[in-house]
């Protein structure tokens, strides 16, 4: 399976917006920049790697026969303690990957010696600006977090164990077992905390858990106990269990639930691809070294798709691990695109169903975390989409002049099965058309005093913006299936329908007030495409187009000379034929503005600040079943 000047009403509602959003529950996140691995301080270092690399090897239940017992030069046992049989020592930012069978419990403690080791450096090198305390994203907020240190003056120190859920017993029909225990005790006197007797609990949910424990002064007991499996499940669990001085080795940023909070959004889809972004990485200007760096740097984030309908697999959806093991994501390529305004990442996945909803889940996380702080990774709330029922829509993006686009168009998988040729043929169809409009704006006097220009608020690039704006809009309508629901939304057009279908076969002939009545097809608007390049050489059949937005009309109309003579269609006099309208308030898209997401197909996702275009990197992966 595997985003300075006077504000206007639609700015605060923005910044309303990012601040609802970032009220999100965080994860406490520490580190030391200073301070080396403190696995690589620890002279008995060579035991605990040689005694998680057995765990790789042992056989399901043999984990009884080992214990680990340190062994400190100058001390004897009487004075250190003596861990009982059984249990497993944990050293710092060292998680170790373990198999229980079903009705075992497993004992584990965090010692003394790594409570009092160095700091670890970090696992993610972030383009960040500690500084920045407002007008900061959501999603750099959370980076944030991850990168918030320790205070080394402290005289107490915290623990934070985290715990991920890697697989688990599976059975031939839908369903999941129940989560692992994890149970705690901070005394001497109990050693082997159970479901009995125990201090304190972590509770798992799909797939991960964690606690902070606070001024830790001496040995950490932990119990793990996998519960009896229902009838009909077989296998065993595994997971990876770790305990951290710096901040959670891996993280899980679950947002506000009262806002269905996600830091990845479904821009669109098709019957078997979807593009999703990220919201702004940053809010830093372009010339800053933060922007610059974030433009320049490897995409960080993965994104994993999974069927909703796999229980299994959402058991398991907030485990770093677990999404590994089980993701039918791949990445195939990624690489840069320019949008304009501030960094984001795009991620285009392939090989989905039709007709299907499924969860993405997008990560930050590295090919190896042992003995950095944070280096387990992080996991964020899912987003949902669903993908097209019609083969006749298809997403294109990164193209040469109409850079904003990246939604699905009019298409025909057998005439036009090249997707980037499609995307070509619609880019240099709208750049030709461009080209007459930028004779005419070469006429318009704009170096020239202010008495001269034709406007003080405007001026000839903002004409040009506005305008290329538009016609990307218009001559690259954006698809949905002929059988979209367009109740009470306005934004969805039937177009085409005097066309036959991409098979070949003919629309039907239907009575007065249906779809394919004789009226409708021969009305312009319902029985051609707003293109006639779409109708005469790609041929998609009929479809429903999703309206661009009236703004876009408007913002031409004010930022463009009086000479050039651009009018909008007035209310009554087809203007809800040609331009949709996003209605303030709602987080719902009721027409298309290029560079936006398209939350008709977007289930979870939160509104989008349709006036600021983004830098984008693009992320391409597969889809594979």
């Amino acid at each position: 399976m595997r985003l300075y000047r006077s504000w206007p009403l639609t700015d605060v509602a923005f910044v309303l917006h990012v601040y609802l959003c970032c009220l999100s529950t965080y994860q406490s996140l520490a580190w030391a920049t200073d301070a080396k691995s403190a696995v690589h301080e620890d002279h008995n270092h060579h035991r605990l790697l040689s005694l998680r690399d057995q765990s790789h090897t042992l056989r399901d239940g043999d984990v009884g026969e080992r214990s680990y017992e340190p062994d400190f030069a100058g001390l004897d046992r009487g004075i250190i303690g003596r861990a009982q049989e059984d249990v497993i020592a944990l050293a710092n930012n060292a998680p170790q990957p373990m198999n229980i069978q079903p009705g075992e419990i497993q004992y584990w403690t965090f010692p003394k010696t790594s409570l009092q080791a160095p700091y670890a450096s970090p696992a993610f090198d972030l383009p960040l600006d500690p500084s920045a305390t407002t007008n900061t994203t959501c999603l750099e907020n959370d980076l944030m977090q991850l990168a918030k240190k320790q205070d080394t003056t402290a005289t107490t120190r915290s623990v934070w164990l985290s715990i991920s859920v890697c697989d688990q017993p599976s059975s031939g029909e839908a369903g999941v077992p129940p989560q692992l225990e994890v149970y705690l005790s901070q005394s001497s006197t109990n050693q082997q905390p159970d479901q009995k007797q125990h201090d304190q609990f972590i509770t798992i949910e799909e797939g991960y858990g964690n606690v902070t424990l606070s001024r830790v002064s001496d040995n950490i007991w932990v119990g793990v106990r996998a519960p009896q499996a229902p009838d009909g499940f077989e296998g065993t669990y595994n997971y990876e269990l770790a305990a951290s001085i710096d901040g959670l080795y891996t993280t899980y940023f679950h947002g506000d639930p009262k806002i269905n909070d996600t830091r990845i959004t479904a821009w669109d889809t098709d019957s078997n691809s979807s593009i999703l972004s990220t919201g702004d990485i940053t809010n830093s200007m372009s010339n800053t070294t933060v922007f610059s760096r974030w433009m320049e740097k490897d995409p960080p984030f993965n994104v994993y798709v999974h069927d909703q309908a796999d229980l299994f697999f959402q058991s398991m959806s907030r485990s770093i691990c677990g999404l590994r093991n089980h993701a039918k994501a791949k990445k195939s390529d990624n690489h840069m695109v320019k949008i304009g305004g501030q960094p984001k990442q795009l991620f285009y996945v392939n090989g989905l169903n039709s007709s299907t909803l499924y969860h993405a889940i997008m990560t930050l996380e590295r090919s190896s975390g042992d003995s950095t702080a944070g280096g387990g990774g992080t996991v964020w709330k899912a987003t949902s989409f669903t993908t097209k029922s019609d083969n006749n829509c298809q997403i294109i993006y990164n193209l040469p002049f109409c850079k904003d686009v990246a939604y699905a168009v009019p298409s025909n998988p057998i005439d036009h099965p090249n997707v980037t040729e499609l995307g070509l043929l619609y880019d240099r169809y709208t750049n030709e058309s461009y080209q007459n409009f930028s004779k005419s704006l070469q006429q318009i006097p704009c170096d020239t005093t202010d008495s001269a220009k034709y406007s003080l608020a405007r001026n000839c690039q903002d004409c040009d913006d506005a305008y290329r704006a538009w016609l990307c809009a218009v001559s690259i309508p954006r698809c949905e299936d002929l059988s979209a629901s367009s109740d009470h939304k306005r934004h969805l057009l039937p177009r085409n329908i005097a066309q036959q279908f991409i098979n070949g076969s003919a629309v039907p002939d239907e009575t007065t007030g249906n779809l394919f009545s004789p009226e409708n097809k021969t009305t312009s608007y319902y029985k051609s495409s707003r293109n006639p390049m779409i109708d005469e050489r790609i041929k998609p059949g009929p479809y429903k187009e999703m309206l661009p937005c009236k703004d876009l009309c408007y913002h031409l109309t004010q930022s463009c000379p009086a000479a050039l003579q651009f009018a909008c269609p007035l209310e009554s006099r087809g203007l809800n034929y040609s331009y949709g309208h996003h209605r303030q308030g709602e987080r719902e898209w009721y027409c298309n503005w290029p560079g936006g997401p398209n939350l008709f197909n977007a289930a979870g996702a939160l509104g989008f600040r349709w006036w600021m275009m983004v830098g984008v990197v693009v992320t391409i992966a597969v889809y594979v079943s």
